[in-house]
């Protein structure tokens, strides 16, 4: 029995049966790699173009797409209002002061425009529109409105204990908080708590928002850019770029006379802006080129040797010693 056993082994690992199989396995393998080339090498079939159409809106269906809340980086969104500005910057720097340059202004002036309808992305997923400050600082006010109306008093009676218990005790003032909608709201009537409370906190976020949006706006610039933009846009805002550029190039020559009389001409022009546009003189960065040229102007009387002062019309926008009369 054990022989018939040992002589069935024998067989069945005989070195002719092994070879088969792997010729078997190599076989499969090449017609398998046969049929892969020819399915490569031959032409792919031609569908008529309304199926090829199908079959392109298929695919376009199932590609994902971008939501139509998704909001845009900020630095990329503005780059087209910086591009705009610079044009202008580069014709006011090459002195050129024509009807061309008025219109690059309000190319950037449009291009911020644009700008501030663009959906912002911002860092913590949010997405604002830069124009909407002020919409929601006109939200706090009518806000508050409500709650005056809500408990009429009750936040100036507020402030006035406050502000008495501080007379009493200077020492206080770091320690009270500030009066808030919040704390006059604790004290509420039960009737009207929760009506006061819901818009303290509608309040809260449109406060939150406002100041959400000013941070990004201060970023590029938004405010100052379109300030500046609305001037040089203007005829006499052109006006007082010219002049001081004149005045700024004639005082580099020596021709101190000439740079004077220019120098005036500018603030004319610069304190007529401001009449227009009172929001001018709010703008710090503004404010502080008129400084600038205000002390260039006073080396040049200096110079000159004729009394130094504040050009009369410019001493409450940018302060200062007493004026002289231009």
């Amino acid at each position: 029995m054990s022989r018939v056993t040992s002589q069935t082994d024998r067989s069945w690992h005989h070195p002719s049966r092994i070879l088969f199989a792997e010729e078997s396995i190599l076989a499969m393998a090449v017609v398998a790699a046969g049929c892969l080339y020819l399915f490569a090498w031959l032409p792919q079939p031609i569908l008529p173009p309304a199926a090829t159409a199908t079959v392109s809106k298929l695919k376009a269906s199932l590609s994902p797409r971008p939501s139509v809340n998704a909001g845009v980086p900020l630095v990329a969104a503005s780059q087209p209002m910086m591009r705009a500005l610079k044009r202008a910057q580069k014709r006011e720097a090459r002195g050129a002061f024509d009807e061309s340059t008025r219109a690059a202004w309000q190319a950037a002036g449009d291009e911020i425009r644009k700008l501030s309808l663009l959906p912002i992305a911002t860092s913590d997923g949010r997405v604002i529109r830069l124009w909407m400050r002020e919409s929601e600082e006109e939200r706090i006010v009518a806000l508050e409105d409500f709650l005056e109306e809500l408990l009429p008093g009750r936040f100036a009676a507020l402030e006035e204990q406050r502000r008495a218990a501080v007379d009493a005790d200077p020492s206080l003032e770091e320690s009270l908080p500030d009066v808030t909608w919040f704390a006059v709201v604790d004290d509420a009537p039960a009737d009207v708590r929760e009506q006061a409370f819901n818009l303290c906190m509608l309040r809260e976020e449109a406060r939150k928002s406002a100041a959400l949006i000013g941070k990004y706006r201060d970023i590029v610039g938004y405010d100052h850019w379109k300030t500046a933009s609305a001037v040089g846009a203007s005829p006499t805002g052109l006006q007082a770029h010219a002049a001081i550029w004149r005045a700024d190039y004639v005082a580099m020559l020596a021709q101190f006379s000439l740079a004077k009389d220019a120098y005036e001409e500018g603030f004319r022009a610069w304190r007529a802006v401001c009449d227009a546009s009172p929001a001018m003189r709010s703008d710090p960065v503004l404010v502080t080129e008129m400084k600038e040229h205000l002390e260039r102007y006073r080396e040049v009387l200096a110079t000159l040797q004729e009394p130094v002062g504040m050009p009369v019309g410019l001493q409450d926008v940018i302060g200062g010693p007493e004026p002289v009369t231009l």
